[in-house]
């Protein structure tokens, strides 16, 4: 067999597996593509479940179904059946078209409805109306700048604060969102210092509280008070 023929063979036989190794490679992605998008059936909330039902209520009164979500979409701890949390209680409102995850239930009076943001801090509401906490766009996990107009003056008396909850909806984890109308969607729970809760408190009695919603590189600049002798300065 002459030179010729032989590296005519060679670049048959790595061609032929070069091929092979393509062809494992396109039905190992699409093995996996598939495992992904296949359906995988769950529970998900079909009604409000007020926070302190236990699963087991929850399942009787009808506030769950079954949905087919892809398995790429399915939230860690996502439950197939409410037996494992039965005797257990949602520890906040889960809404309708949520995901039923093991982690949003526990024993009843064992962990708080709000999650507080650090240690030193603790939750403070107050009743704002819609203009006054950025018409509605102030979610749990806002990051907001706090005014008080009193006195005849305006003015910055916090220049950064965490929404910890604004109604009944809290920074619980979530795989979904609400819908309906949240009765309480006036009250906004910011997660504050001792310092930042008196403030809030005599602000709240004051005079009018506003809300800015901040970025998380959003700057608040030390500014004097506005009143009717400066406005038209600003």
């Amino acid at each position: 067999m002459g030179r010729r023929t032989v590296l005519l063979v060679a670049a048959i036989l790595v061609a032929a597996l070069g091929a092979g190794l393509v062809a494992i490679y396109v039905h190992d992605v699409n093995q996996r593509v598939a495992a992904r998008e296949a359906p995988v059936q769950i529970l998900i909330a079909k009604k409000v479940i007020p926070a302190g039902t236990t699963g087991a209520t929850a399942n009787a009164e009808g506030d769950l179904e079954f949905a087919k979500v892809a398995s790429a979409a399915v939230a860690d701890g996502a439950l197939r059946t409410i037996d494992t949390v039965a005797n257990l209680v949602a520890n906040a409102p889960i809404y309708p078209g949520e995901q039923i995850l093991s982690k949003k239930f526990g024993k009843p009076g064992a962990s708080n409805l709000l999650t507080i943001p650090a240690a030193g801090t603790m939750a403070l509401s107050v009743s704002l109306p819609g203009p006054a906490r950025v018409n509605g766009f102030i979610v749990p996990g806002s990051q907001v700048a706090v005014f008080l107009t009193a006195a005849g003056s305006s003015r910055i008396i916090l220049d950064r604060v965490t929404v910890i909850a604004v109604g009944t909806r809290t920074l619980v984890p979530s795989s979904g969102q609400s819908t309906g109308t949240d009765p309480q969607s006036d009250v906004v729970t910011f997660g504050v210092t001792a310092k930042q809760a008196q403030t809030l408190i005599y602000a709240q009695t004051a005079g009018s509280i506003y809300l800015t919603l901040l970025t998380s590189d959003s700057t608040t600049p030390s500014l004097p008070p506005t009143t009717a002798t400066n406005v038209s300065e600003q």
